[in-house]
């Protein structure tokens, strides 16, 4: 299993993953930058998958939705903003580096917003990796936020704290690997392997597994899941996908048994009219 204290803090990310897609609500929210009412589109249920994938989007889920100005580009990261951060924050969304980029997903204009306004690198680096999630549809966009994503992942490695740390190492390998760079990546993971806090658990079995997609060459995305079948026995394995087809078979059947008609009469043919 994954460490208690990564887990509880889902790699230190899982604060702002999302709900299930659909459980969302409308409300008017006040601009905070410049005060235009809007109605904004926000996840109605705290409830979240706890299968991620390995670069932490839940499976099946997506980031929080973060309120978005229709009028400035303003993008709502905390409610309330202090009134000096807010300052920062309007003559931020007035420069030409943010106005050209209004078309980008919210996560990414709270990555420009938390650069400028000095974040810890951290929090930096996980708003550009939620941005990969939002924009992954499109290549050059998705690169952009997993570069930027790596870059300040790299400073949190050697500025933050042990569990921040040991988070972004791991990964900068994730990140490596997913550009492509795969000499880097290999290099960077295998540099990992034995060190305290990557020995004898579940960060050492994601070590394990980066370094052989990475082999292969292989930048698809994989969850925890794929890590946990990836150290199971050939017994084990087996094992385990009969569970799974146990269980597809009872939820279609279950499935069918709700959608079939229940009336006698709709299961008659019309008599004849004649």
């Amino acid at each position: 299993m994954i460490r208690k204290a990564a887990l509880i803090s889902g790699f230190l990310l899982l604060s702002a993953v999302g709900a299930f897609a659909g459980q969302y609500i409308e409300r008017e929210l006040p601009c905070p930058a410049c005060g235009l009412p809007f109605y904004a589109k926000l996840d109605a249920d705290s409830s979240q998958n706890p299968e991620m994938r390995l670069d932490l989007k839940p499976v099946g889920g997506d980031p929080w939705l973060l309120p978005s100005c229709p009028k400035c580009g303003f993008v709502s990261y905390k409610l309330p903003i202090p009134a000096a951060e807010l300052a920062r924050g309007r003559a931020i969304i007035a420069s030409e580096s943010y106005r050209k980029n209004l078309g980008r997903s919210t996560y990414f204009r709270v990555g420009l917003l938390y650069e400028k306004l000095g974040k810890p690198p951290y929090a930096v680096a996980t708003s550009f990796l939620k941005a990969s999630w939002q924009e992954e549809y499109n290549p050059a966009k998705l690169k952009e936020d997993l570069e930027l994503g790596l870059k300040y992942f790299s400073v949190c490695a050697q500025t933050c704290g042990q569990e921040e740390k040991e988070n972004s190492l791991l990964l900068m390998g994730e990140l490596l690997r997913r550009l492509g760079r795969f000499g880097e990546a290999k290099a960077h993971l295998a540099g990992l392997q034995g060190q305290k806090g990557f020995t004898k658990n579940f960060f050492a079995d994601i070590v394990e597994f980066e370094l052989k997609r990475c082999e292969k060459q292989d930048s698809a995305t994989y969850e925890m899941e794929d890590v946990r079948d990836f150290k199971r026995s050939l017994p084990e394995k087996i094992k385990v996908r009969l569970k799974r087809l146990v269980k597809y078979l009872s939820d279609l059947g279950e499935k069918t048994a709700e959608s079939a008609p229940t009336d006698r009469k709709a299961l008659s043919p019309e008599p004849d009219a004649r």
